[in-house]
């Protein structure tokens, strides 16, 4: 291995080396890189209750998706006639909503409306 080229790409991100002294900088680079990749996913959940997500049921609504919502007297319609009731809803944190579905049935665990969507 002494003489052997490491190349690593991560994130557009390329390291290389030909050194033991290098390619343990392209290494320690990789590990870096991929654990803060890997914390974001963690960061995704962690404001959700524990009650309305076990880490995989919650997620943020997605406009681009079709995944629209319609404020009426009665609540938020959602896009597939689904109605998250007004009074069950929670504020939103990141001023989107988002919505904590049961993965069978896809009845409502929870749903967060941004502020002053109420």
């Amino acid at each position: 291995m002494a003489g052997d080229t490491i190349r690593i790409e991560t994130g557009g991100k390329t390291c290389s080396g030909r050194s033991t002294g290098r390619r343990s900088l392209c290494l320690l680079f990789l590990l870096v890189t991929s654990c803060a990749a890997g914390s974001q996913g963690v960061r995704a959940h962690d404001w959700y209750p524990p009650w309305c997500c076990s880490d995989k049921d919650c997620r943020a609504l997605s406009d681009e998706k079709g995944e629209t919502v319609s404020e009426l007297p009665d609540g938020w319609h959602l896009w597939d006639g689904r109605i998250a009731r007004r009074g069950t809803a929670k504020p939103s944190p990141d001023k989107r909503f988002h919505l904590c579905e049961e993965v069978t049935t896809r009845a409502i665990i929870c749903f967060f409306a941004p502020p002053g969507s109420s």
